[in-house]
């Protein structure tokens, strides 16, 4: 047991610097992209007078119009994830291993704000 908190500790007192710090930098990232969606969706609106507009195609607009935010928000979760590993696994491996899989949620979460708000 205390072996364990002796090697858990360094890593704990390590990440715990900036740990705080990059949690609120995704989570306000996560926002940021969440705004540009539903401005995004707003826009379409707008732009189609209430008329019928596909959700695929609306999702397919706002996803490619809210890219910049999409890097901003992915960059903010690799720093997290390199926070919180100590940096024990490289950048690009976590790139390789996660970048899909966080863009993926953020086209499914692009998706449900369209499908709510359109």
């Amino acid at each position: 047991m205390i072996k364990k908190i002796a090697i858990g500790l360094p890593l704990l007192v390590l990440t715990g610097c900036g740990l705080g710090q990059a949690l609120t930098k995704a989570g306000a990232e996560n926002e940021q992209y969440k705004a540009c969606v539903l401005n995004q969706v707003e826009t379409l609106s707008a732009s189609y007078g209430g008329g019928e507009l596909a959700v695929e195609k609306a999702t397919e607009f706002v996803v490619s119009a809210c890219k910049p935010q999409e890097d901003v928000y992915v960059v903010a979760m690799t720093d997290l994830a390199m926070t919180m590993t100590g940096s024990m696994v490289s950048r690009e491996k976590f790139l390789k291993d996660e970048e899909a899989t966080l863009r993926s949620d953020l086209h499914d979460l692009a998706a449900g704000l369209v499908t709510q708000n359109l």
